[in-house]
């Protein structure tokens, strides 16, 4: 049988992820055109990858996403890469290899993101 949750663990929940979202805009500094579900995905995923010593190519990147067009899934790469959070590399003799790495810049701002939301989830489970 599944343990029942109370509305107040609930609400605590809800209040937690709602905090984690709103940590996601601060650390990207309030800028509308990082919206967290647009570039949840991408960013995160670069992120991960890299810390896994297995960096995404630009293609996986872009298939990361959730929505868009390819395009617009390109566009969003550029953007990160144009603002200083990913930077493309060349990964192959005659260039048409790519991978995406996060920055110095990046990692930095996800680090602390992780660890500020990651000690408000873990405050609101132990309620």
């Amino acid at each position: 049988m599944t343990e029942q949750i109370s509305d107040e663990q609930l609400i605590g929940w809800a209040q937690a992820l709602e905090n984690y979202a709103r940590d996601w805009d601060t650390t990207f500094e309030n800028r509308p055109n990082y919206f967290t579900q647009e570039f949840w995905y991408l960013l995160v995923g670069c992120m991960i990858a890299h810390w896994s010593g297995k960096p995404m190519s630009v293609g996986a990147a872009c298939q990361s996403m959730k929505s868009g067009s390819n395009r617009t899934r390109e566009e969003r790469l550029k953007r990160a890469v144009n603002d200083g959070y990913l930077v493309k590399e060349r990964t192959s003799d005659d260039g048409r290899e790519a991978i995406v790495r996060p920055t110095p810049k990046l990692e930095q701002a996800m680090r602390e993101h992780f660890q500020r939301t990651y000690r408000t989830v873990s405050e609101a489970l132990r309620k």
